[in-house]
């Protein structure tokens, strides 16, 4: 592939290609595992830099921050500091589906990062672009074209976190541009790097809004959306949002039928409706164009302005993503209440770039066909900055612990929303831009929000990923939560005294019944059931700790359905006791379909709870896998 041999080597254990979210995390946790790592960006201005939207969270994207900060991730702490607005979403629905989302400033975030990142004891940061990547069975070799040179890099395993650079096109009108984002070039060489290595290469877009001037937007037409500091941190070393200066609001509007008949007018000129775009484009996300063509009987369609930075002009439309020409965005915009004499600083745009299929990983982010190879973010078909980070932290871990001769970490779909969204990639592949959604994890109801901690942070500390803070912080709160729920189940309320229970607002019970399980009835909380007991003659010490005085009261007024979610979860895992040796031929088992041949042998599945869940897998394939597994065990 035309590696320049002859240049001076530099060696590392892990090698990380990318500093966006994914990279960050990757970088991060491969260093703190003790590798050597080096990080290759081709700007070190634009570390952790926010090219879509200023926000971070918000329904199965925070459940997915709150993760990654429970793993000993970065995302959650650097948004903390750098939140500017914040909200609790999901209010309206059950616990599962609750989370918080914060905008934050987009200069602070990014320097938070790389300080973070140039901190790092064994990580080294080097600019550049990768120009060659070759494999030789123990290594991953690597040729970095910089601004005094080049380099050429020897690693024993690899993180390719490339975003939407591979062959980036970017659109705005009748106008492409070869790009990777806005104002930075694409990278060229390492697709076909890439499918000289055997990987399948499909070709997915994405789009972000435009920009619009502060001092232009008629604010006084507009919905405030006043920040929620009680919402909470996204990170668990925090316990309330960490920042110094007053927080902001968001500003909700709409389109109208007169936005709608502008854009449907000019449908030929988009870069997407015109033909000029060929990608796939996110399904969850739809540009304003789309949405005007596939939703052509609504009359508005919401939108949001979101300031990107504390001090800034720049102001985020969220919700009006477009490759319309910029005249016809201008146009469009003013359109909408509050922004009628809106000043455009910047186009929407779309981005075309090149993705590999996720189903050629295992699920340790690893090719299958290159040992060592990590993939990580957009390259793997996803869409948004949690999913990008979520992937980079496991393939972070996995590359470290593959370069120190340990076994990988497999996050499985049943202990956090990280096991969904791999095991979505690795076992499903993506037809779209996979964006995380509650409704993906079966047993969200135990996969909540508020309890990643309780999940995830023993994992990290086995790992080495939990810092002794982090730790201390972690234990403090679990025995805070079982000390209180013990001392409800210790309490019990008989039929005989009615007249305390009435008291207090509550009907009488039948059988003899504790505090605890008195949580389950509608509107009962700590304070109540603390009431209560005070009637009862009995003291309680209830904790203040807001965070420990959710996680009791959603144990107790959840448990009937916990407990069911929990039961469906061993049921699964007793189809993952059935391992699938890795060399069974498909084609044996007799009775199968073809279809289902055809899928499992390309996805390679680990056991037969995985299998059945590979997409095109009948579930008379997966009786007669068990069949012939049992048999082949005597």
């Amino acid at each position: 592939m035309g590696l320049a041999y002859n240049l001076p080597m530099l060696r590392y254990d892990v090698v990380v290609v990318g500093a966006g979210h994914a990279g960050i995390e990757a970088a991060l946790a491969a260093a703190k595992l003790g590798a050597q790592t080096l990080c290759v960006t081709l700007r070190l201005d634009r570390v952790g830099h926010l090219p879509c939207n200023c926000s971070i969270g918000g329904p199965a994207k925070g459940h997915l921050a709150r993760e990654i900060d429970a793993l000993g991730g970065r995302m959650g702490v650097a948004a903390d500091l750098a939140t500017t607005h914040i909200r609790r979403v999901g209010t309206g629905k059950g616990p599962a589906v609750q989370t918080v989302r914060v905008h934050v400033c987009k200069d602070l975030y990014p320097a938070l990062q790389l300080a973070a990142l140039q901190a790092q004891s064994g990580l080294d940061l080097l600019e550049g672009e990768v120009t060659g990547l070759a494999i030789d069975g123990r290594s991953v070799h690597l040729e970095v074209r910089t601004a005094s040179g080049a380099e050429r890099v020897r690693a024993l395993a690899a993180v390719l976190t490339t975003g939407t650079f591979l062959n980036g096109v970017c659109h705005v009108g009748e106008r492409q541009t070869a790009a990777g984002r806005f104002g930075e070039p694409a990278v060229s060489g390492l697709s076909a790097c890439l499918a000289r290595l055997g990987f399948r290469l499909r070709r997915f877009k994405t789009g972000t809004t435009p920009r619009v001037r502060l001092s232009s937007i008629d604010f006084a037409a507009t919905e405030e959306m006043p920040s929620e500091p009680e919402a909470g941190p996204i990170s668990y070393l925090h316990d309330e949002v960490p920042v110094q200066r007053p927080l902001l609001s968001c500003h909700r509007t709409a389109t109208n039928a007169e936005t709608h008949a502008l854009i449907a007018a000019n449908l030929d000129r988009s870069a997407l409706f015109g033909g000029r775009i060929q990608g796939v484009g996110p399904r969850y996300c739809p540009s304003i164009e789309d949405k005007v063509v596939r939703f052509s009987g609504k009359d508005s369609h919401p939108i949001f302005l979101e300031r990107e930075t504390w001090d800034g002009e720049s102001v985020y439309v969220q919700g009006f993503s477009s490759s319309l020409p910029e005249e016809v965005q201008t146009e469009a915009l003013r359109t909408i209440r509050g922004l009628e004499h809106c000043e455009v600083l910047r186009a929407g745009y779309a981005v075309e770039y090149d993705m590999i299929d996720p189903t050629q990983l295992d699920h340790a982010l690893m090719a299958r066909s290159a040992p060592g190879l990590f993939l990580a973010g957009q390259i793997n078909g996803t869409s948004g900055y949690e999913e990008a980070a979520a992937q980079g932290l496991g393939a972070g871990i996995n590359a470290a612990r593959f370069a120190l001769g340990l076994p990988p970490i497999v996050l499985e779909r049943e202990t956090s929303f990280l096991g969904v969204l791999i095991d979505d990639l690795v076992t499903k592949g993506v037809e779209d831009p996979y964006r995380m959604l509650t409704s993906r994890a079966e047993h969200r109801l135990v996969l909540r929000h508020d309890n990643a901690d309780e999940r995830l942070t023993p994992i990290a500390r086995e790992a080495g990923l939990c810092s002794d803070e982090r730790w201390s912080r972690f234990r403090a709160k679990q025995d805070a939560i079982q000390r209180t729920k013990e001392a409800l189940q210790s309490v019990l309320v008989h039929p005989h005294q009615a007249t305390e229970l009435q008291a207090e607002g509550l009907a009488p019970v039948s059988q003899s019944a504790s505090l605890f399980a008195l949580l389950q009835r509608p509107g009962v909380d700590l304070d109540r059931l603390a009431a209560l007991a005070s009637r009862l003659g009995v003291s309680l010490d209830l904790p203040q700790n807001a965070d420990v005085r959710e996680q009791v009261e959603l144990a107790g007024k959840y448990a009937g359905y916990i407990d069911l979610q929990r039961r469906s979860i061993e049921s699964i895992q007793r189809l993952a006791d059935l391992p699938i040796p890795q060399t069974l031929r498909f084609d044996e088992v007799a009775g199968m379909s073809i279809e289902g041949r055809e899928k499992l042998a390309t996805v390679r599945p680990r056991n037969v709870a995985e299998a059945s869940r590979v997409s095109g897998v009948r579930p008379s394939d997966v009786a007669l896998l068990i069949g012939y597994l049992r048999a082949r065990r005597g």
